[in-house]
Order: structure tokens, then C-alpha cells, then sequence
């Protein structure tokens, strides 16, 4: 995938794309969720010091002024947080004064979100939730004004529309959504590089890939959307979309001396800007950022 964004949810790094599908997961879903826990269970602890740095500040940054734009006036309306990880953007919410409910798929997750949501006093404002996003249904129907899903959430679950359609139910009327996804476009690179015309036209053709752990029992599909492809899902789900942008389409990790530089960083930020919602720019991001509101 091309170095030119990065998720909140994980490196690049750490992502290899595999087309022979030979890893049980691709084809049991019952074990793609269970390599998902698995892997996000081992890396808990250590999440949070993965992704420091200005790169990582400028990309949250990024991801967090649609969420703060769309936070609700009424401080009692309730904000999820799905696929919380570590509970970056959902903490963030529940400090501005609002009850959150963080959910993830992972206890090793959820472990380090009540540990920083205890030492940030804010256990009041704070409820957790272990759930597939698959299957939300302890989860109260039309009872969120504001849902968050970063870090891929929706990318990894083993059927993306049905996972839309979960976190559907549980918003109300006019409720937001805002998640983050993989973009397709973003591993073309990689197949050309490796040669591998049987994985590109796998990917182009239904968007999937593989996340190739070092061990197979961590190994679960991971799916891919362009703007077109995320976009008609969302709408098919029942959702009309607000906005739709790619981040980041310039090369962060290559700019990060630059960004030590507040007035450089300030000049990236504001060429980002200007280029990540250009429907031609968008190819160069490796996430896709979508802001979509359920309809009545």
C-alpha cells in the first residue's frame, strides 16, 4: 500500500496483501472475528506508543474536526465510540462533556480504555461494551445522536454492509456517522511492485486483501472501498452522505522532519486540506474519511 496515509488503527508496515486467500480466516468468518480479537488483544498495550510523533498528531487532528463538527448541541445526547481501540477520539468527546459509550470487538482494548478513562476522571461519562460491529444488538435501537468508527472498523468486518446496516439501527433519526476505511486504490502500487496481476485484479475487482500477520491465527480480511464503491454503500444503507474526503493524500511519513516545523507543519495542513476531498486526489490516500447522517 502506498506510504502516503496511515490508519489510526494500525501501521502499514504491519499490512501485507495476500490474493491466494490460503488463510482459513478468508473464508470461515467465525475465525476472520476471532484472528481480528486476536492480533488487537496482542498489540493493546503497546498501541499507543505505536503511533506518536507530529505525523501521527497532524493525521488525529485530521480525522477529528468532522467528529468535532458534528458533536451534538445537547451535552445528553449519547456518542459511541465502535472500534474504539484505545479510545483516542471517544475519550476526546467524553471530555468536552459528553456520555460515551466505547465498544470494541477486543478486551485487550477496552482493558487500556478503562485505564486511561479512570485516570482521566471521567468514569462517570463512560460506559464499555465488548461487541462485534457486526452485532450490535445489546446495544439500545435509535439511541445514539453521534457515532464514531475510526481505525477501520467497518474495513474489518466480515461483511461491511451488514455492519452499516448494524450501526444503523442503533442511531437515531438524523443521527451521524463518522468512520474511517481503507481505499482501494492505495495497494496498486504493491501488486505492480511485486508483480502479482492475480492479487491487482483481485483487489480492483471486490476490493479485498488480507491482513497477513506473522501468525496465521491472527490473519482476517480486510476490505477496501473507493470513493464510489463507500459511498453507494452508504447509501444503500439507508444514509445520506455529507462528506467524503481521502486522507492524507500527501506523503506524510516523507514530510515528517518538516512537520517539527510548526510553520512548515501549519503550510502541509493547509495543502492537505486543499487537496484531500478532490475526487482525482482521493487515489492517493490509503483511508477514506465519510461523515453520512441516517435518514428519517
Amino acid at each position: 500500500m502506498i506510504e502516503s496515509g496511515l490508519s489510526g488503527r494500525r501501521s502499514l508496515l504491519q499490512l501485507q496483501f495476500n490474493h491466494t486467500n490460503t488463510g482459513t480466516a478468508m473464508k470461515n468468518p467465525e475465525l476472520a472475528i476471532e484472528a481480528n480479537e486476536h492480533y488487537h488483544d496482542r498489540v493493546a498495550a503497546k498501541y499507543d506508543h505505536i503511533y506518536t510523533g507530529k505525523r501521527w498528531e497532524l493525521w488525529y487532528e485530521i480525522s477529528w474536526q468532522p467528529m468535532k463538527a458534528h458533536l451534538p448541541s445537547d451535552l445528553r445526547a449519547p456518542v459511541i465510540d465502535l472500534g474504539c481501540g484505545t479510545g483516542k477520539y471517544g475519550l476526546r468527546i467524553a471530555k468536552s462533556g459528553f456520555t460515551v459509550t466505547l465498544s470494541d470487538l477486543s478486551h485487550g482494548m477496552l482493558e487500556v480504555s478503562r485505564q486511561k478513562t479512570a485516570a482521566m476522571g471521567l468514569d462517570e461519562r463512560v460506559s464499555f461494551v465488548k461487541a462485534d460491529v457486526m452485532d450490535l444488538s445489546a446495544l439500545p435501537r435509535e439511541h445514539f445522536a453521534l457515532a464514531v468508527a475510526q481505525g477501520d472498523v467497518i474495513s474489518f468486518a466480515t461483511h461491511p454492509a451488514r455492519a452499516l446496516k448494524s450501526i444503523s439501527k442503533i442511531l437515531r433519526p438524523k443521527g451521524v456517522l463518522v468512520a474511517s476505511l481503507d481505499q482501494t486504490l492505495a495497494a496498486i502500487d504493491h501488486y505492480c511492485e511485486k508483480s502479482d496481476l492475480a492479487g491487482l485484479e483481485k483487489l480492483v475487482k471486490g476490493g479485498e486483501m488480507e491482513w497477513l500477520a506473522r501468525d496465521e491465527a491472527e490473519r482476517f480480511p480486510v476490505h477496501t472501498f473507493t470513493p464510489e464503491s463507500l459511498r453507494a454503500m452508504f447509501e444503500t444503507a439507508g444514509f445520506e452522505v455529507l462528506d467524503l474526503f481521502g486522507k492524507t493524500v500527501l506523503p506524510m511519513k516523507k514530510l515528517e522532519p518538516l512537520l517539527e516545523d510548526p510553520q512548515a507543519a501549519e503550510r502541509i495542513l493547509a495543502i492537505e486540506k486543499k487537496l484531500c476531498r478532490v475526487p482525482s486526489a482521493m487515489g492517493r490516500a490509503s483511508h477514506l474519511q465519510i461523515t453520512a447522517k441516517r435518514k428519517a
